[in-house]
């Protein structure tokens, strides 16, 4: 009796496993699923380098605007101190011009 029941697991087995040709058209579907994840990284990958060049390439202009506009509040600013301290600033051009001389003559 119990050869027979080897026999019948042995004939179940067989008929359970797949064959040759359907473990080929799974491996085929996901060597194809596989490509086509590649194309979709290799894709996103592009994107995203894109972007990232795109970010590169507006970081200087937005970082002169930003020096720009400093410049311009301390502008501002040096000319409101000039108006309000005449005295005080001419008499700082002075010791500047002054130091300034001293170097060069050396």
């Amino acid at each position: 009796m119990s050869s027979t029941r080897k026999t019948a697991n042995a004939d179940s087995a067989q008929a359970e496993a797949p064959d040759r040709a359907a473990i080929e058209a799974q491996i085929a579907r996901v060597r194809t699923d596989i490509a086509e994840l590649g194309q979709m990284l290799k894709a996103a990958g592009h994107a995203q380098l894109q972007g990232a060049r795109d970010t590169a390439e507006q970081l200087p202009e937005e970082a002169l605007a930003e020096l720009q506009a400093q410049i311009r509040a301390l502008e501002a600013q040096a000319r409101a101190r000039m108006a309000a301290q005449p005295l005080q600033t001419l008499g700082l051009a002075a010791m500047a011009g002054f130091l300034v001389g001293l170097i060069l003559r050396r």
